[in-house]
């Protein structure tokens, strides 16, 4: 697998010990193992990412795929909340490299896993972090990286020297920062932004598949379902139509954590095409708590609030939901660059006019589509039948062999 010349030229502009600040859809994970490749080869690696990141297997794909018979022989992917609870068996392993995905999560000094990340990343040979969003609050972000980068000795050092906070109400309210040029010259040393928008190898769109893996117990349940055509209540699914929508219901809390990791992905505005009522219950519970970091619509049978287009380009952060059948027409929703199908529709129209709502003339980015996936369920099948731009149908489920 070759890289492209952009991902050739930033990974050259990067120290040995560094955080990819490059947007969603340049490569990160492939950018990673080059840099890796460069610095550490056939050392033992660790990689360290929220848990719906490594349910995908993706970084297993990955390293087989890009480094072939250049892996080394020991390497791990790990949740930072397991490696948090046993950092220690991987502090002593010599030569030991880290990739840090999603290294906004270690953000925190004080958490357990930001302390755990800190320490083993100290003593390893190779850290590379990873992150589209790697300062998400500013620069009080930046505390952790500042002490295991070597610009802070801990937190106390950090928050005297950088910070100006009132504590006179009883709790600290930060007012301001000291010595800006400082620190601006201290990440710029260690961390590089990428802009997908200035990469002339991109295409105007990025289609991204997200795999999600069922846990064994649910898979036996689903399939007992599938095969049964009865539930676990004992409700009898006496027809496709009903079978179908409780198989596709059934899926919406495997959605969860995938959904949740992309948007805490990115500061960029996203829509989130849907189906079911579910699975927009789901994705509220998810955007619980984050009306202060992001502006939250809704284009769907329940509402139909939107924003308005004068304010489009000073507005914050957003999310919009997305139902199929009331979003997937007339209406522009070009202030979004990033489209997540959470389910797919039966309907290649809906989805070939969903996508049209981001990809279109207005857009001022290039746009990605995160298409998400429950592996052996019945999403491959509605994703087959989309990609041949056919409708999913209960004929074509009976003919492939889906319905057994």
């Amino acid at each position: 697998m070759q890289l492209y010349p952009y991902q050739k030229e930033y990974i050259a502009s990067l120290p040995k010990n560094c955080i990819m600040g490059a947007d969603v859809g340049t490569g990160k994970t492939v950018m990673s193992l080059a840099h890796y490749k460069v610095h550490g080869l056939g050392r033992p690696l660790l990689i360290l990412a929220p848990a719906s990141k490594v349910k995908t297997n993706d970084w297993q794909r990955e390293i087989e795929r890009f480094l072939g018979d250049d892996a080394p022989d020991e390497w791990w992917v790990v949740s930072y909340d397991k490696f948090a609870r046993n950092w220690t068996a991987y502090a002593t392993i010599e030569g030991l490299c880290v990739i840090s995905d999603e290294c906004h999560f270690t953000c925190n000094s004080q958490t357990k896993r930001g302390k755990a990340v800190r320490r083993v990343a100290m003593l390893a040979d190779q850290y590379i972090g990873l992150s589209a969003t790697p300062l998400p609050n500013g620069w009080k972000s930046m505390e952790n990286f500042a002490i295991m980068f070597g610009l802070s000795r801990n937190k106390t050092e950090f928050v005297r020297r950088f910070m100006r906070i009132d504590r006179s109400r009883g709790f600290p309210i930060i007012l301001g920062y000291n010595e800006v040029d400082v620190m601006e010259e201290f990440w710029h040393s260690i961390s590089k932004n990428l802009e997908r928008d200035g990469i002339i190898e991109l295409p105007e769109v990025l289609s991204l598949g997200e795999r999600i893996e069922m846990p064994p117990a649910f898979e036996k349940d689903y399939n007992r379902m599938k095969n049964k055509r009865i539930t676990a209540d004992g409700e009898l699914l006496d027809s496709p139509s009903k079978l179908f929508a409780r198989l596709r219901q059934g899926l919406t809390p495997l959605r969860r954590d995938a959904l949740k990791s992309l948007i805490e992905s990115t500061n960029e505005h996203i829509v989130i095409f849907y189906n079911f009522d579910n699975e927009r219950d789901m994705i509220l519970d998810v955007l619980a708590g984050l009306e202060d970091k992001r502006s939250i619509y809704e284009q769907s049978g329940h509402n139909s609030v939107l924003p308005i287009r004068e304010e489009w380009d000073i507005m914050k952060p957003s999310v919009t939901l997305a139902q199929y059948q009331s979003a997937s027409t007339a209406i522009e929703l070009t202030y979004a660059s990033i489209t997540i199908f959470l389910s797919p529709t039966y309907s290649y129209a809906n989805f070939h006019q969903a996508k049209g709502r981001t990809h279109r003339p207005g857009q001022k980015k290039r746009t990605v589509f995160y298409l998400l996936s429950v592996v052996n369920s019945i999403d491959q099948d509605v994703w087959k039948a989309l990609k041949h731009k056919m409708d999913f149908s209960e004929k074509m489920w009976l003919k492939e062999g889906g319905l057994k």
